[in-house]
């Protein structure tokens, strides 16, 4: 019986981690940018890199990497109406699935660029993303990994890595992936 609560508890931290994971996705899907901006720790990372095998965002090209600052650039620059790429603005829908909380060594080898810390947690799903803008509808597959900080009740994102099936092909405009 001594793994129930190990089990118990491992349980509670993935609903938490699956719950305020949608929550991101829907503020992303309702442009809610600043409340999504918001999520994010201060010493924040959001990369998409072209090759899923990179483990360091040094190491080859990447379709985005932004700290905190660069990040809040981006979502003002998408909020000012000045943003030509998506301006009409894209309509997205989210989709999450597998959400799991790696722990032990799946964590420590992990791609997301570096080694959760204390109270970290590092948290990977498969993500669709639907995007219609001007007639067209786009598709995304890809897997995201996140490492997520405790903060009181809730969490901060500390990294967000996005790794588009797609990624080494031509996309669309990617303002509103985010």
């Amino acid at each position: 019986m001594t793994g129930a609560p190990a089990l118990d508890a491992t349980i509670r931290l993935t609903h938490r981690c699956e719950r305020f994971l949608l929550e991101e996705a829907d503020l992303l899907d309702r442009r809610a940018l600043t409340e999504w901006l918001s999520l994010f720790a201060d010493d924040a990372l959001y990369w998409l890199p072209m090759d899923p095998a990179q483990t360091d965002p040094g190491d080859g090209l990447n379709i985005v990497y932004d700290d905190t600052a660069r990040l809040s650039d981006r979502v003002a620059r998408l909020q000012s109406g000045l943003a030509f790429s998506d301006e009409p603005h894209s309509i997205t829908s989210r989709v999450l699935s597998g959400v799991r909380v790696l722990a032990g060594e799946e964590a420590s080898s992990s791609a997301a660029g570096r080694i959760p810390g204390a109270g970290e947690h590092l948290v990977v799903a498969r993500c669709l993303i639907g995007r219609s803008r001007q007639g067209v509808t786009d598709t995304l597959h890809g897997r995201v990994t996140w490492i997520l900080r405790e903060d009181g009740d809730s969490f901060r994102i500390v990294v967000k890595r996005i790794d588009l099936l797609n990624a080494h092909e031509p996309l669309p405009v990617l303002a509103f992936l985010l």
